[in-house]
């Protein structure tokens, strides 16, 4: 394996991928393979735990404390990952360069990417035969009846692999307050009032479906900026996806812009439904004028050439996203690139 500097090497960890440096190396135990991760130092108890994870039969069942991912420094294991995403710091005889490490294989281990949680999620729901709630349309081929719609998969921060399919409003307080029920966070009581459940943190969002483009190569999502897609898409009945499309087109991947700044650029942006890219060039001809001025001059219409006016337009001016075979155009924007 080549080795990697420790900066991205704790990245890597974060994302339970197998990574070398010249003194750390980080090891998952996804695959039903012998993992070479010497005991190191490690005290005897930690040591058979180890052992046992890594030697464990493949017809014998992983439960939750089962060891999913190990980060060692100069040869010892100092933290390791369950399968019920537990971070543990096993007894060991360690060096101070060791401790300090481990402090940050602790902290790379508590702030797993997305892609990580979601794969821990899904080891989780075959371990219980669960299914996490109501799957959107694409990921339940089983029910062709199921009303489509926008998901999102949520969880409670202080137990991340127990996830939910669930859909929001275009109300992030309404929403919030939905999903924390979902996933238990927040519970009508008897009284009247809310009794907590694990934690009173913000509900996290792991996954979506049907938000366009806007979810490629996303590590986080905001659940206000969700409920802005969803309150544009309905107020200009247009298919979430198709918003998701744009603000992917106009944000990026890397750009996180708030929910007001998505609304004023929408507002600047969507100049309609078109049948086809061409009924757009004829209607954005005649709005910059160029039928009148070509009128005026005595020049017929059939001397301008629409084509190419098409290709300026679609290639350098505007965004055309398909929406049940019409065509939604957008004028292309620079604010929420540098948002």
């Amino acid at each position: 394996m080549t080795r990697t500097s420790q900066s991205i090497a704790w990245q890597q960890i974060s994302a339970c991928l197998d990574v070398t440096t010249a003194r750390i190396s980080g090891r998952c135990l996804r695959r039903a393979v012998f993992a070479l991760i010497p005991p190191g130092r490690l005290a005897p108890e930690a040591a058979l735990q180890l052992h046992a994870s890594i030697h464990q039969p493949i017809s014998a069942p992983a439960g939750p404390d089962t060891i999913w991912y190990v980060v060692s420094v100069d040869g010892t294991p100092v933290a390791w990952l369950t399968r019920g995403a537990t971070v543990i710091t096993p007894a060991a005889d360690l060096s101070t360069f060791q401790l300090d490490l481990q402090q940050q294989a602790v902290a790379a281990l508590s702030h797993l990417t997305r892609s990580a949680i979601l794969e821990l999620a899904g080891l989780r729901d075959h371990r219980e035969q669960r299914v996490p709630g109501d799957p959107p349309i694409g990921l339940d081929e089983s029910a062709p009846g199921r009303e489509p719609g926008p998901r999102v998969l949520v969880a409670d921060p202080a137990d991340l692999t127990l996830t939910f399919w669930s859909r929001i409003t275009p109300d992030p307080d309404v929403s919030r307050a939905h999903l924390a029920a979902v996933t238990g966070m927040a519970l009508p009581a008897a009284d009247g009032g809310i009794r907590t459940g694990l934690s009173t943190a913000q509900p996290r969002i792991l996954d979506v479906h049907g938000y366009g483009r806007y979810a490629d190569n996303r590590d986080t999502f905001d659940l206000t900026v969700l409920c802005a897609i969803e309150r544009l898409a309905a107020d200009h009945d247009l298919p979430v996806a198709a918003v998701g499309d744009w603000l992917r087109l106009e944000a990026g991947s890397s750009a996180d812009p708030g929910p007001e700044q998505i609304t004023a650029a929408f507002a600047d942006a969507y100049t309609g439904l078109y049948p086809g890219r061409r009924d757009f060039t004829i209607a954005e001809r005649d709005r910059l004028g160029w039928t009148t001025a070509l009128a005026a001059a005595g020049i017929p219409d059939r001397l301008f050439d629409l084509d190419a006016f098409t290709a300026l337009l679609f290639d350098r001016h505007v965004h055309g996203i398909p929406v049940g075979g019409r065509l939604a155009v957008f004028r292309r924007m620079t604010t929420l690139q540098a948002a």
